[in-house]
């Protein structure tokens, strides 16, 4: 028992190390660029404004982290396109993903 609740203790640490490293794969600075070119048209010129199609992408990392923003921009719901890996690379997806989760 002793060594199951040292386990499950240990848990939260665990994944939160391992999401601070994935964070830092994305490069912010990329992720503007791809975001301009790529994402601009429906969710507004820097994201925080929103657009016609898409929502404001402002504080977006309140509701996804680092790691389910890249699911969601590799396997989107529609009306978003699916961008990924048509037209973007995985270091694209992990770069815009490291902006939305800063704006």
């Amino acid at each position: 028992m002793r060594r199951r609740i040292v386990a499950l203790l240990a848990l939260p640490i665990a994944v939160a190390c391992s999401s601070a490293g994935t964070q830092s794969n994305g490069d912010r600075s990329a992720g503007a660029e791809i975001y301009r070119t790529n994402c601009a048209t429906c969710h507004g010129p820097t994201g925080v404004e929103g657009g016609v199609v898409g929502p404001s992408l402002r504080h977006e990392s309140r509701r996804m982290d680092y790691g389910a923003t890249i699911s969601w921009i590799e396997d989107p719901q529609p009306p978003m396109p699916r961008l990924y890996p048509e037209f973007l690379t995985e270091k694209q997806v992990r770069d815009l993903a490291a902006y939305v989760n800063a704006l």
